[in-house]
């Protein structure tokens, strides 16, 4: 390429990450007072439980998160008991404490009835609150939320904690609590709705029988619960709604309605789309916690109800999302140093290339509903641009080694671009896929982590291999001296006496 189209393209390359830059790192004031600021995607970009703080010019915080702690049937919280204590009458204060024995130095209470096998936790008590417990944590797990987790605290009453980024934090604690069989019933009211699935007259059928899966689906703006029907269950349904009308559909979790669906006409279909007033989050939570409930039979687990409702701002603090940003730059800093020290001007190049990998790792965090910015996603973030520091060292090192041969500049790139492609083709393919593969099978805490290595070993696969080179190739023609730009060296040959 001739120095004018190489300048054009240099010009007009350097003018759009100028501004890409800008757009996703830099807020500014956007009047002449400075009341009124430009936030930055960056800026903008959802935070999880684990980073937050006030967006610039703002009063709204973003980041953080919520914990709740969920209580099984039979235990409460000793604020509880002293204020229901306290507030009963006088002469059945003696009857109250009795039913209650207090647990964990009066942190919680457990009743005597329901809990208790004289002195001690009977077993099967034990035994379905480790049952609720284990369906709680795999719905949670189906909803890859970042920083969300669930852990047992005081041996029989469970903290969860869900980001704020998750649009519906606040009503999900009651909604995930819940236990009991999955049921379908059928009637001009839910007093007294027939249960047709699983309670088929005559069969003793589980509701998995009618049910294969429960899942959900965005499409269009419009979000669905959608139930995947057996054959039996498309039938038990289409017979019950059978000339229908102004009835109802109940689907149950024990004995509370989870969804209730107007029937206006008989229902015939394999795949039952509910949509209502869903939204993405909020029909995969249902989608969720219906789904383990057909799967884990949940008839023992205990019903979990909310209670204590905290909302946490950013548990590293509110400095350590500047704090993280410092480190990060310092990191990168510190390996455009190096691309410059030992290969002179070529530094640019890969100046140039992490710059387009971040804009493009910030753009994703920013437009993937489930990805935010937390602790694991700029982890990954600086893995990959750790590998792609890599990458380019060794393009470089390969197109050195070649040009030291004797090869001429232009073949020696060729050249070392060809021997080692496949090594940096393959490196972050693996490790593309290994990302991709833990998101699905992760755990909640890795889940967000997993993935967005997964796109930003993709990033920098790309921007290495074309990228890179494609910056090498415009900039190359303004050189007068091609070795001295790179700060290749041809190899010394003694020469005999």
């Amino acid at each position: 390429m001739g120095k004018v189209k190489s300048a054009i393209c240099l010009a007009l390359i350097t003018v759009v990450i100028a501004v890409l830059c800008v757009v996703c790192f830099v807020p500014f004031p956007c009047d002449g007072n400075g009341l009124n600021y430009f936030n930055s995607i960056l800026g903008i970009a959802e935070k999880d439980a684990e980073l937050g703080g006030y967006l610039i010019g703002e009063t709204e915080y973003v980041g953080g998160g919520y914990t709740a702690v969920l209580y099984p049937e039979g235990v409460i919280s000793g604020r509880d008991y002293e204020n229901d204590l306290s507030a009963s009458a006088e002469e059945d204060q003696a009857e109250y404490a009795e039913k209650y024995s207090s647990y964990a130095d009066g942190a919680i209470y457990l009743e005597k009835e329901t809990v208790l096998d004289g002195t001690e936790v009977s077993e099967s008590f034990k035994k379905n609150f480790a049952h609720s417990v284990e369906v709680l944590t795999e719905r949670i797990e189906r909803l890859h939320l970042p920083s969300a987790s669930v852990n047992v605290v005081d041996d029989y009453t469970v903290q969860v904690s869900l980001p704020a980024s998750y649009s519906v934090a606040g009503a999900a604690f009651e909604y995930l609590g819940r236990m009991g069989e999955l049921s379908v019933s059928f009637g001009s009211d839910a007093s007294s709705a027939e249960t047709i699935i699983p309670a088929q007259t005559g069969t003793e059928h589980p509701a998995s029988y009618y049910i294969k899966s429960v899942t959900a689906r965005t499409a269009s703006g419009v979000s669905y619960v959608i139930f995947n029907m057996t054959d039996e269950g498309r039938a038990a349904i289409a017979n019950a709604t059978s000339g229908a009308s102004s009835s109802y559909l109940y689907f149950n979790i024990g004995d509370e309605a989870l969804i209730t669906l107007t029937v206006s006409e008989q229902i015939d279909q394999s795949s039952l789309y509910i949509s209502g007033s869903y939204d993405k989050d909020s029909s995969e939570l249902v989608a969720a916690i219906l789904d383990t409930t057909l799967e884990s039979g949940t008839e023992d687990g205990l019903a979990l109800s909310v209670g204590e409702l905290h909302r946490d701002y950013a548990s590293y603090g509110n400095s350590a999302q500047m704090m993280l940003y410092i480190a990060l730059g310092v990191l990168l800093l510190a390996s455009l140093v190096f691309f410059f020290v030992r290969y002179g001007r070529l530094g640019f190049a890969h100046l140039y290339t992490m710059l387009v990998y971040l804009i493009a790792m910030t753009l994703c965090i920013w437009a993937i509903d489930f990805l935010t910015l937390g602790m694991g996603s700029v982890l990954a973030v600086l893995f990959g641009a750790i590998t792609l520091s890599v990458s380019d060292a060794m393009s470089y090192e390969y197109a050195r080694k070649e040009y030291a041969t004797g090869k001429t500049m232009t073949f020696a790139v060729k050249s070392g671009y060809k021997k080692c492609f496949f090594h940096i083709f393959d490196a972050h393919i693996v490790l593309a896929a290994l990302g991709f593969i833990t998101y699905f099978i992760a755990l909640t805490e890795l889940s967000v982590f997993a993935f967005t290595l997964g796109i930003g070993m993709f990033f920098a696969g790309l921007c290495s291999l074309a990228v890179n080179r494609f910056c090498w190739y415009i900039m190359m023609p303004f050189a007068k001296d091609k070795a001295k730009f790179c700060r290749f060296k041809r190899e010394e040959v003694e020469e005999d006496d």
